[in-house]
């Protein structure tokens, strides 16, 4: 691990005074969850470190290490999937990850359902631009279209005057600055509604039943609960910039 470690340090973030003992350390920490990938040769390639926060409830990624001469995602997606159900299954109220500024990190944890936010202890949040905040969910939003089966079109996420438009086609998904074709599906809510989806604090579909989310489409109305399930699901997670 600590030959790994020095490996991709070296690469991405400068290395750290770091030995066997501090590893054996990190190891046998009972708040630690630790995994390894290895090769076809048993040899280890990476690492996922992260730690349990008991007092705060919620899971830390510390650390993300993969050889440089293997695929990082290949390595890193499986160790960080692991790390996330054993973290649901306790029952953490949230899971935090620092990019460490490393573009891999950066790239993965967006595919997986994660969003950016620039506080490491978020407990209010509120939304001054509506627009801008909008535009930071749209990578959120097009991962989870694109992972959508059995629909295309376009859709329209309105937000008190402002909007975010999604095309999918197939697997692909476009975001669309402004358009005069009527959305095949919209979604209206106001900006607390829609920080409440987003931190997984409200429902969707009792947010839909009780009129705090309107939605209107072209298609039938069965399809009305799979796409908001698929938008706003049901467990969210944060991925914090420690810097």
């Amino acid at each position: 691990m600590l030959q790994v470690y020095n490996s991709f340090t070296k690469q991405f973030v400068g290395s750290a005074l770091r030995t066997v003992k501090n590893f054996r350390m990190m190891l046998t920490r009972k708040d630690n969850l630790n995994w390894v990938a290895a090769d076809r040769r048993n040899r280890i390639v990476g690492y996922v470190c992260c730690r349990l926060d008991k007092p705060t409830n919620r899971g830390e990624f510390r650390e993300i290490i993969v050889d440089p001469k293997h695929s990082f995602e290949q390595a890193a997606r499986p160790l960080v999937k692991k790390i996330i159900e054993v973290l649901q299954r306790r029952k953490v109220a949230a899971i935090a990850a620092g990019s460490v500024r490393n573009p891999a990190l950066e790239k993965l944890f967006p595919k997986m359902g994660f969003f950016e936010s620039e506080s490491n202890d978020v407990f209010m949040y509120a939304i001054l631009n509506v627009q801008k905040f909008l535009n930071e969910l749209s990578t959120v939003f097009t991962n989870r279209l694109k992972q959508l089966e059995n629909w295309n079109g376009l859709t329209q996420i309105e937000c008190e005057g402002h909007s975010l438009f999604l095309e999918k086609k197939s697997k692909s998904v476009q975001e669309i600055v402004w358009t005069n074709k009527p959305a095949d599906f919209k979604i209206s809510v106001t900006k607390e509604i829609l920080t409440k989806l987003i931190f997984g604090s409200a429902d969707p579909l009792e947010s839909h039943r009780t009129g705090l989310l309107k939605v209107e489409h072209t298609e039938h109305r069965g399809k009305t609960s799979h796409l908001l399930k698929a938008l706003f699901p049901n467990i969210q997670f944060l991925i914090m910039d420690y810097w």
